[in-house]
C-alpha cells in the first residue's frame, strides 16, 4: 500500500462539535464516504506511512502562514516545532472517513495535536492521503 500525503487545513471544531463535518461537506457532496470512525490497522498504517511528510507539512504551513497571516496558528504559537509535531498517529489520530474516487481512495484524519490545550479546546489537523489506483508496487 503506497500512500501520498495530498492535502492538510488546520481546523478547531466548536466544543459542542465531535466530527469532522465542516472539512469533509465538500467532498461529501461529490464522494460517498465512510461515516467518521475511531482509526482501524489500514487507517493507522496509510497515516504512518505519510507520517514524516504530514509533520514536515506542518512545519512549513506554519513558517508560510506566519509571514503572511499570522493568526491562522497563534493558537501554536507557544509551542517549538517539535511540540507542535510530537503526535503519534496510534494515540492522536481521532478520526477517520474514507471514500472511493475514479482517481483512487481518498482517507481524511483528523490528528490531535497533544500540546494543544488551551480555553477553545483541544488542537487538531486535518489531514487527507490519497492512495492512487493502478499503483505499481515494488
Amino acid at each position: 500500500m503506497t500512500f501520498s500525503l495530498h492535502e492538510f487545513v488546520i481546523y478547531q471544531p466548536p466544543p459542542s462539535t465531535t466530527t469532522t463535518a465542516s472539512l469533509q461537506t465538500r467532498m461529501a457532496d461529490t464522494v460517498n464516504l465512510s461515516e467518521p470512525h475511531p482509526p482501524t490497522g489500514r487507517g493507522l498504517e496509510a497515516f504512518n506511512e505519510v507520517l514524516p511528510k504530514i509533520k514536515q507539512a506542518v512545519i512549513s504551513s506554519r513558517r508560510d502562514w506566519d509571514n503572511h497571516e499570522p493568526r491562522m496558528w497563534a493558537r501554536a504559537s507557544g509551542l517549538s516545532d517539535e511540540q507542535l509535531t510530537s503526535f503519534v498517529i496510534e494515540d492522536d489520530l481521532v478520526e477517520v472517513r474514507a471514500g472511493s474516487t475514479s482517481y483512487g481512495t481518498i482517507v481524511f484524519g483528523k490528528i490531535r495535536i497533544p500540546g494543544l490545550k488551551d480555553e477553545e479546546g483541544e488542537g487538531f489537523i486535518h489531514v487527507r492521503i490519497h492512495d492512487p489506483p493502478n499503483k505499481v508496487c515494488t
